[in-house]
């Protein structure tokens, strides 16, 4: 390819070819922006595509805005698409895995579109920040291909290296994968040329001074293996100064154990060349042994002879004695996190990747090395924000201001069920302030979650019930005296929660009716004294006058219970005070009207029954013993109503109690049902109850009059079961009837010739003998006027089929018959008429010659409305018959059978049509009420 120069628009490189991969190191932003900035606004004016891939997502935003003010035109340039800033976890690591041979068919693929959308080549720049140990091996083979195939695109790279970042045998390999690199030393920007092999001292020197901030040591040995050269960070590492040590065996610094070691790898430099990374000992001045990090090379001169040796040494004593710390803080921390439930997370934004340890299995159901693979996809894919200020709302950058934070989520376990999660952490940032990642903990709060949500829902509804039913909830500290008060207090007292929560006013034993202080007192008293002795759950009930705001005393009534501490000792009383003035009052007009109405109630025979609105009686009178066997005084202790119910008939009378409770108004009704009298006979009662709705003040209550109709209800059952008896004779006297006139019409026929005179009396006997198979039925069934049609069908053809027996022996009978069809006489008996009328006629005329076939009825329920308890029925009886002719209109029929049926049809207020595709088919539709 044609070397055609492009403007680098950075000033100490110039012009460069396409093809041209070099590096930049920097230390701080201002340093990579320097470079940068220059390099794009050159590609960018000389019409070439350009991308810049920064290290995270934090900084694609400020990178536009630096650009946009060193390049008025660059919302132009963005908004035609001629340059894309995308960050590194988007391009370089995808899906948290690096794959150098898409990354290079990416860029391949970005070149071309570029050249084919007009553009001139491309020019990229991509940053390694986050580029981790564990990834530079594939990366640095990455740069490897790059360097080697650019050559033949019309492309420039640079890629930008953060010196933080590298030590003294990176900045060798990178240097190495470059045609050259850019570096900043004392405030001026260098031009460093690369070579494939290091050649001369000065070289050495140079390299020397790159990484002249570092600490590593930088040693030259003859091939021989003496030293000859030394720097300050050589001295640091192994304590020599350059005059104790040159001129001096290299293997001074070597432990014994290491020396055949060392001589096998100086053999293998000598042979093939290589760059050698590895990890080994050596002696100090003093005597200690320490670890260090080597890269050993090859030195050549100008005509490429191997002169000498390079050792580049970094002292990782610190870092293995740490990394072994850290493998047993690390142990401890994992034992630790797992049995208190928790999962511990270190998120890196520069390479969007992140670790976990701790209960992981317990918390999301994934084992922890599904997690340590998936972890972050699987987080993110089943995590949801528990409000809109959620963490997962907000940016990084947010984080960042706010140093720590803490949030609720869910999050979707492994087995489909979702948990509540706390994520408390802080998030990292280095020297220069930029956020580079976050640490924090992972915690199942579903069981507090829940509790909590529970206890509010359980607060409120206990609110809301207390205010609605007009209770006031009390909380009494016998410790401090402190009285809290909620529900319908304002209601009930006249007074705000506060004024009667005050401990200097003596709890509310001033509110109570002088008269009715002792008596509460004492009980209490009792009570309390019973609790403290026997050190059992005891209750307490009282009730008194109360005074409220108006000066005006209310009759209220105290249910609660005492509390004690962990030590025993009773410390609170809880409850609830509710006002009963109505309840009480109500008592006493009754029993203030006892009296008046009692020669009443004596010659009353029902029972006057007053319940409260919870439906406990508080008043029971009348004929209470005649009617249950109990006594009155029994029904307020310890026997309920629903106890004497039948059972069947039980669940009847709860509905309407649910009905009468839930109605909003006054309401009226009577019911009829069987009790259980105390001597085990079944009575039956009627009962006519009335709901007394109350108001704000007054929460009503239930009154009803219970009669022993017990006679009146056998008597009924009498009277039915004589007229089920006389509806059974009449239709056995019915049916009997008919067969003398069918047994008549047979011996009037006896006197007749003449066929037709013999068919028109066969056929008045078939249609006697269908209306009294109906009766028949009817009287087996007990006398009622309802009739299972689909077994009447199934009688009937029989009684047909042996009528025609000569004609109906080749001929099959297929039926589909609805299943508890049940009609009354009036559908009945036309409809039985219309079957006989219809199946006489295929048995007669259909098989002519003893011809084989079949005919078929089908009764099917087509619809079906509940509310008015009607149906409609489609009724089919079809043969595959000759058929009838074709002319014949059914409207205008003269055969006196199927003029029978068109009268019958519409009789019944139905339908029918007749169809002639195959033999013989009449469809009948109509409509009934089905009985039950």
């Amino acid at each position: 390819m044609k070397k055609e120069l492009r403007s680098s628009g950075i000033d100490i490189i110039g012009n460069v070819p396409w093809g041209t991969h070099f590096c930049q190191f920097y230390q701080t932003k201002k340093d990579l922006m320097d470079v940068q900035v220059p390099y794009f606004k050159a590609g960018l004016e000389n019409n070439e595509f350009c991308i810049w891939i920064v290290s995270q997502p934090s900084e694609v935003k400020e990178v536009k805005e630096i650009l946009r003010k060193d390049l008025p035109d660059f919302d132009v340039y963005l908004e035609k698409g001629q340059i894309e800033v995308v960050p590194s976890t988007h391009w370089f690591v995808r899906e948290g895995i690096f794959d150098s041979e898409k990354v290079l068919n990416c860029w391949i693929e970005k070149l071309n579109k570029a050249l084919t959308n007009g553009y001139d080549g491309l020019r990229l720049s991509g940053d390694t920040f986050w580029l981790e140990k564990k990834d530079w091996s594939s990366f640095d083979d990455y740069e490897k291909e790059l360097d080697r195939i650019i050559g033949n695109y019309r492309l420039i790279a640079i890629c930008t290296y953060s010196l933080d970042r590298c030590n003294a045998t990176e900045i060798i390999d990178v240097i190495s994968k470059h045609q050259f690199a850019l570096i900043k030393r004392n405030g001026k920007w260098e031009h460093i040329e690369n070579s494939r092999r290091v050649k001369t001292e000065d070289k050495i020197q140079t390299l020397a001074n790159i990484v002249e901030m570092s600490d590593d040591a930088i040693v030259t040995e003859s091939l021989d293996g003496v030293i000859i050269s030394w720097n300050k960070g050589a001295e640091q590492i192994y304590g020599y100064s350059a005059k104790e040590i040159l001129g001096k065996p290299i293997s001074i610094l070597e432990p014994p154990m290491m020396v055949e070691e060392t001589k096998e790898l100086n053999e293998l430099i000598k042979q093939d060349d290589k760059i050698h990374h590895y990890e080994t000992l050596r002696s100090r001045k003093d005597g200690k042994i320490i670890n260090v990090s080597l890269t050993v090379s090859p030195i050549f001169d100008a005509s490429e002879d191997l002169i000498a040796i390079l050792v580049i040494a970094r002292d990782i004593t610190g870092r293995k004695r740490a990394d072994e710390k850290l493998k047993k803080s690390e142990e401890r921390y994992r034992i630790v996190t797992e049995q208190t439930g928790q999962v511990i997370y270190d998120y890196d934004i520069r390479s969007d990747k992140c670790s976990w340890a701790g209960a992981i299995e317990e918390v999301t159901g994934y084992s922890s090395e599904e997690f340590q693979k998936l972890g972050k996809d699987v987080w993110i894919k089943n995590i949801k924000p528990l409000n809109t200020n959620s963490a997962e709302e907000k940016s990084w950058d947010v984080r960042r201001e706010e140093n720590r934070f803490k949030e609720e989520l869910t999050f979707r376990r492994k087995d489909g069920n979702r948990i509540y999660i706390e994520n408390r952490g802080v998030c990292l940032t280095n020297s220069e302030g930029h956020l580079y990642g976050a640490i924090g903990v992972l915690k199942d709060i579903t069981g507090a979650r829940l509790a909590k949500t529970q206890l509010q829902e359980s607060e409120k509804r206990y609110r809301i019930a207390t205010e609605r039913t007009g209770q006031v909830v009390f909380d009494f500290n016998l410790k401090t005296f402190e009285l809290r008060l909620a529900g319908a207090v304002r209601e009930v007292t006249g007074y705000n929660p506060e004024e009667l929560g005050n401990p200097d006013k003596s709890v509310l034993i001033e509110y109570v009716h002088p008269e009715d202080r002792t008596e509460l007192l004492d009980t209490l008293r009792k009570s309390f004294e019973e609790k403290k002795k026997f050190q059992v759950e005891n209750k307490f009930q009282v009730e008194f006058r109360l005074k409220k705001r108006d000066e005006n005393y209310i009759y209220a009534e105290s249910r609660g219970i005492w509390l004690t501490d962990g030590s025993g000792e009773i410390h609170r009383a809880i409850g609830v005070i509710k006002d009963i003035t109505d309840r009480i009052l109500s008592i006493k007009k009754v029993e203030d009207s006892e009296k008046k109405y009692r020669s009443f109630i004596q010659n009353f025979h029902g029972i006057i029954y007053q319940a409260d609105e919870n439906f406990v009686p508080v008043f029971l009178h009348g004929a209470v013993k005649e009617i249950t066997g109990y006594k009155a005084e029994e029904f307020k202790s310890r026997i309920k109503w629903e106890d004497l119910i039948y059972p069947d008939d039980l669940p009847l009378v709860l509905n309407e109690g649910r009905k009468i409770k839930s109605s909003q108004s006054a309401d009226y009704g009577e019911l009829e049902y069987r009790i259980k009298h105390r001597d085990g006979r079944i009575r039956w009662v009627n009962e006519i109850y009335q709901k007394i709705s109350g108001n704000d003040e007054n929460p009503g209550f239930y009154q009803s009059t219970i009669y022993d109709v017990t006679e009146r209800k056998e008597a009924e059952n009498f009277v039915a079961s004589i007229e089920t008896a006389r509806k059974k004779e009449i239709h056995h006297r019915i049916k009997n009837n008919l067969q003398v006139i069918s047994s008549l019409l047979d011996l009037q026929a006896e006197k007749f010739r003449d066929k037709e005179v013999l068919e028109a009396f066969r056929e008045s006997q078939d249609r006697i003998i269908s209306m009294s198979l109906i009766h028949e039925e009817l009287y087996k069934g007990g006398g009622t006027d309802t009739l299972n049609f689909s077994e009447y069908i199934k009688k009937l053809t029989e009684n047909l089929f042996l009528t025609y027996s000569l004609k109906s022996k080749n001929i099959c009978l297929l039926m589909d018959l609805e299943e508890n069809a049940l009609f009354n006489m009036d559908t009945a008996v036309p409809l039985g008429i219309i079957v006989n009328e219809l199946v006489s006629n295929s048995l007669k005329y259909a098989f002519p010659d003893q011809q084989e076939g079949e005919i078929r009825i089908c009764l099917c329920r087509e619809e079906k409305n509940d509310e008015v308890r009607r149906s409609l029925f489609s009724l089919v009886i079809s043969d595959n018959g000759k058929g009838m002719p074709e002319n014949m209109e059914l409207e205008s029929v003269e055969s006196l059978g199927l003029q029978l049926v068109n009268i019958l049809v519409d009789q019944l207020d139905g339908e029918i049509k007749l169809n002639r595709d195959r033999g013989t088919e009449f469809r009948i539709t109509f409509e009934v009420v089905e009985e039950a």
